[in-house]
C-alpha cells in the first residue's frame, strides 16, 4: 500500500471516531413539554384567584367596618343632637343648673327685732312681697336665672308668707335671704339706683334698718329648679287641635 493511501485511510479513521464521539456526547432530546406548560398555568390561574378572593374579603370587611363605624357616628350625631334639644329645654324650664356672672342681693331683717315675737306688720323684717318685688324688678331686667336661698325661681315658683316666714317652692326660708342672680350688674344696679323703684323697701332700709345690699360675682351657680310644676295646661302632642 502507497503512503498517500496510507494517510487518507488513517483521516477517514480519525474523522468517523470524531462524528461517533460526538453522537455519544450529544444530550438525548426532551419530550414535548406542552402537559407541564398547562399544568403550571392551571396553578397560577388557581393561585390568581386565590390571591383575588383573599384581596375581595379583605376588602369586604374593611368596608363593613366603614359602614359599621359610619353607623355608630351616626347614631351617635342623632344622640348628641337630641341630648342638646334635651338640655336646652331643661334649661328653658329651668331644670338644669346654670353657672355665669352676676350678682348676689343681700336681705336680711333689722337687727334690733326677733321675727318670732314680733307682730306680722312689724316694719323691721323682710316679707314675701319684698322678694316678689325685688324678683320682678330683676325679670324686667332681662337677667338669666334667679334663685332665692337655692332655691330656683321660676314664672310660676310661689313666693308668699306663712306668717312670719317666707314660703317658696313649698320651703320655709328663714333670713337672712340670699337673692343670686346670673345677669348684668351695671345694668341692674342703675335700675336700683332709681329711688322711685321698691320704694316701700327703700323706706324700710332707711327707717327700720332693714338689711339690704348688692355685690357682684364672677362666679354664679344657681341649682336645679326643685318645686312642683303646674300641669294645668300641659297636653299630648298627638291630641288634636280645634
Amino acid at each position: 500500500m502507497s503512503t498517500s493511501l496510507k494517510i487518507i485511510s488513517i483521516l477517514v479513521g480519525v474523522l468517523v471516531g470524531l462524528l461517533v464521539m460526538a453522537q455519544f456526547r450529544t444530550s438525548t432530546p426532551l419530550g414535548s413539554s406542552y402537559p407541564l406548560d398547562q399544568v403550571r398555568a392551571q396553578k397560577e390561574l388557581i393561585k390568581s384567584y386565590i390571591d383575588d378572593e383573599t384581596q375581595l374579603k379583605s376588602r369586604i370587611v374593611s368596608l363593613r367596618e366603614k359602614i359599621d363605624q359610619t353607623l355608630k357616628d351616626n347614631k351617635l350625631i342623632s344622640q348628641t343632637t337630641n341630648l342638646e334639644k334635651l338640655n336646652e329645654l331643661k334649661k328653658q324650664i329651668d331644670l338644669s343648673e346654670i353657672k355665669g356672672k352676676g350678682f348676689n342681693i343681700n336681705l336680711d331683717d333689722s337687727p334690733y327685732i326677733d321675727r318670732d315675737s314680733i307682730k306680722p306688720d312689724e316694719g323691721g323684717i323682710v316679707y314675701a312681697a319684698d322678694i316678689r318685688d325685688i324678683i320682678n324688678l330683676l325679670r324686667a331686667n332681662n337677667v338669666e336665672g334667679i334663685a332665692v336661698n337655692d332655691q330656683r325661681i321660676i314664672a310660676t315658683s310661689p313666693i308668699t308668707s306663712v306668717g312670719n316666714s317666707v314660703l317658696i317652692n313649698n320651703s320655709h326660708l328663714s333670713p337672712p335671704f340670699n337673692i343670686s342672680v346670673i345677669g348684668d350688674y351695671e345694668s341692674f344696679l342703675v335700675r336700683i339706683s332709681d329711688p322711685g323703684v321698691l320704694t316701700d323697701l327703700q323706706k324700710r332700709v332707711n327707717e327700720n334698718g332693714i338689711k339690704f345690699s348688692i355685690k357682684q360675682s364672677p362666679h354664679i351657680i344657681l341649682p336645679i329648679y326643685n318645686g312642683q310644676f303646674r300641669l294645668k295646661f300641659i297636653k299630648r302632642t298627638d291630641e288634636s287641635t280645634s
